[in-house]
């Protein structure tokens, strides 16, 4: 078995997710508050020794969205949600995603602390920066912050955050029925943090987990996003095009963590994919196709609003798309760097796109995987792909984005994981009941004494 092992994190975000037509296939579920749906996604996931399951958030509603099903068209609270699956599953990680803009340090440090607690040290904190007129009408008590004071403020949030985690040591926990002493108060410790943007005193009112504290993952891909990802980060989640773009994220993360005085192996590129799994290489193929088919044109194009900021809903489908974002958007070359990145994107995956193309092709090729690489093959040749650009050092591991729910990832366990294992890169049992020890071998071991 090779030492350096392979993360796979499973997408668990549904009805749709970054395939706009994932409700709509005829193997996914549809009913969005089915508990049961949400347990079998774990033990799924589980069953093929998976590092985590994967939680986004979003913290408005968008009407279009709601409508078509899209991607944060509607969520659960993460944190709920996570507590379902770990409550069926013994050594998955689950990462959760709260927004450092609108949850107070204390609220965060409680919630997830008690989350990993109760999950056996087993909860990742996916640490996000939120902006937008729609979500800032949600929380008016909030300073609306620019773009790079919001990761000010994010900075100040995480140290908080962790400055409440540690303040217990690991042995202040003693129960000790002869003395009658349940906490040695002594190793407890007063944060008292103030900052710029963020004040708590603390302590924190429970001890740290098995852990001893969540891991932390970031996907932010600004140069000061990335600062960000280097400073706090153990996962950086990524959605790029083709191998030379991943080994160049990686590698500039793993430059900035040294920088930031951190050993670069304990911070892990973790690449968005999208498996189309088939019996042969055709039936994958025309399983690809098939999704193609799924896309709905309004749908496709409301999502493509969303992404690049201007709304192009309403305009005729058949217009030029340099055209359609010329009559509704001031940012002329957003079109044109979008342009560059589908085409990219289909070059990686055997395409070709063409150059006269209209807003309705556009979107839809941009609804089939938002960005995301289709992996398509058997299961061998997906696990060739995969394993590829890992052993290339382009990526440490993957989030796998489901083309149906929760299908896609009973695909990638029966077909790939096995394969993946026979190639020596990824685990057979899991090595620890937490997500650190499972990630990087070890505990978090830095606290009150």
């Amino acid at each position: 078995m090779s030492e350096r092992q392979l993360f796979l994190a499973g997408y668990v975000l549904f009805p749709s997710n970054h395939y706009v037509g994932a409700w709509r296939h005829p193997y996914s579920e549809r009913d969005f508050n089915d508990r049961t749906l949400f347990e079998d996604v774990g033990r799924t996931l589980e069953r093929a020794k998976f590092d985590m399951a994967f939680i986004p958030e979003t913290l408005a509603y968008n009407p279009n969205f709601a409508r078509y099903g899209l991607s944060n068209g509607l969520k659960h609270e993460p944190t709920q949600l996570a507590s379902v699956i770990a409550g069926v599953t013994r050594h998955l990680g689950i990462g959760v995603t709260l927004s450092a803009s609108y949850n107070a340090p204390y609220h965060l440090a409680r919630t997830l602390g008690s989350l990993d607690q109760f999950s056996g040290g087993r909860v990742a904190w996916n640490i996000i920066m939120s902006k937008g007129e729609a979500t800032q009408a949600n929380f008016p008590f909030v300073e609306e912050l620019e773009r790079t004071e919001l990761y000010d403020r994010g900075d100040e949030v995480v140290e908080s955050t962790v400055a409440l985690w540690d303040s217990w040591a690991h042995d202040a926990l003693v129960a000790d029925k002869e003395s009658g002493v349940f906490v040695d108060t002594t190793k407890v410790a007063t944060p008292d943090y103030q900052g710029k943007y963020v004040r708590v005193r603390g302590p924190l009112t429970l001890p740290p987990s098995p852990q001893g504290k969540p891991v932390l993952i970031q996907a932010g891909d600004s140069p000061r996003g990335r600062r960000f990802g280097a400073k706090w980060a153990e996962l950086v989640f990524a959605i790029e095009n083709n191998e030379a773009d991943l080994r160049a994220k990686r590698e500039d993360l793993r430059r900035l963590a040294a920088e930031a005085g951190r050993d670069p192996d304990s911070i892990k590129l973790i690449a968005a994919v999208q498996p189309i799994v088939g019996e042969t290489t055709d039936i994958a193929r025309a399983r690809q196709q098939f999704l193609n088919t799924l896309v709905d044109t309004d749908a496709a194009v409301a999502f493509l609003s969303q992404f690049v900021r201007t709304d192009l809903n309403g305009l005729d489908p058949d217009l030029l798309f340099t055209e359609a974002v010329a009559r509704r958007s001031t940012d002329e070359a957003a079109g044109v760097r979008l342009l560059d990145n589908l085409t990219a994107l289909a070059a990686s995956n055997g395409e070709s796109l063409g150059t006269e193309l209209t807003l309705g092709q556009i979107a839809k090729h941009f609804g089939a995987s938002e960005f995301t690489p289709q992996i398509v093959g058997t299961g061998a040749e997906v696990a060739d792909q995969l394993a590829h650009l890992f052993e290339a050092e382009a990526v440490d591991g993957y989030v796998l984005s489901p083309t149906h729910f929760p299908g896609a990832f009973d695909d990638v366990a029966r077909a790939v994981v096995p394969e993946l294992q026979r190639r020596g890169i990824f685990r057979r049992e899991y090595a620890d009941t937490t997500l650190r020890g499972n990630l990087l071998g070890h505990r978090y071991t830095h606290g009150a004494s």
